[in-house]
């Protein structure tokens, strides 16, 4: 934790070098040999964090799959299917994921709009609920009489990976930008129906935890990609957010 400390006064002058980058993302330049050990050690951490969200997304993926393969209600598999097709009710019943105070962007150019000190407080809320979320899916399916096996087991895995993406994220941001306070404290609200005696309520409760899992660590991927540019534009994922702004 001391690292932490040291290296975040440094790499805070980086960052509001590159602040540019909200204007322009090919923007400025440090080539000092004094923060290459600094942004060796903040690349790494951001790879870490990057390749852990696309892990959870990964069993996110596998741990429905899971559960639909080992429910015994006849037609759940066309259930799901016809969830899946209708994207009117996909629309209605799976976008509003949370009460987040700041819109979630649908793209690349409503995230370079984001005031550059709003990222902490972004990413921290998402993170923090999403934590305290996979404890309480993994309390309820373990109530459930009958839960398979293979499905808590995805769930934990779930739960353990989000807890250490969270404290991955932490550091980053206790790097560029020192603690934060006042985080919004928001829990996904869906995980009650799946105390329901109802199979079906129970899976649509499921898909939606997936599907806003799924979308909100997609969005803390691409905080991370601008926090990474704005650290070091001279990074690879810098250089690939230019080819898109470009294109």
């Amino acid at each position: 934790m001391w690292l932490l400390f040291l290296l975040s006064g440094t790499l805070l002058l980086m960052v509001v070098s590159n602040l540019l980058l909200w204007e322009n993302v090919s923007s400025g330049n440090l080539n000092s040999n004094e923060t290459d050990g600094d942004l060796l050690f903040t690349e790494g951490l951001f790879d870490t964090a990057t390749r852990l969200s696309q892990d959870i997304r990964d069993l996110d993926i596998e741990f429905l799959r899971m559960y639909v393969s080992t429910s015994f209600i006849s037609g759940l598999f066309q259930k799901m299917l016809e969830f899946i097709e209708d994207m009117e009710f996909v629309v209605k019943a799976l976008t509003c994921c949370h009460n987040y105070s700041i819109k979630t962007p649908e793209n690349l150019d409503e995230a370079q709009q984001i005031p550059f000190n709003d990222f902490p407080k972004l990413i921290l809320s998402r993170m923090w609920g999403w934590n305290e979320t996979s404890k309480n899916l993994l309390t309820i399916l373990r109530s459930i009489p009958g839960m398979h096996d293979d499905v808590i087991s995805l769930a934990q895995a779930i739960e353990r990976k989000l807890a250490e993406l969270f404290e991955y994220t932490q550091s980053i941001l206790t790097l560029i930008f020192g603690p934060t306070e006042n985080v919004d404290r928001s829990i996904f609200s869906g995980l009650e129906d799946l105390k329901a005696s109802d199979e079906e309520l129970r899976f649509f409760a499921l898909c939606k935890f997936s599907y806003c899992l799924r979308v909100d660590l997609q969005t803390i991927e691409l905080y991370f990609k601008l926090l990474q540019c704005a650290v070091n534009v001279n990074s690879n994922v810098c250089l690939s957010i230019n080819s898109e702004d470009s294109s």
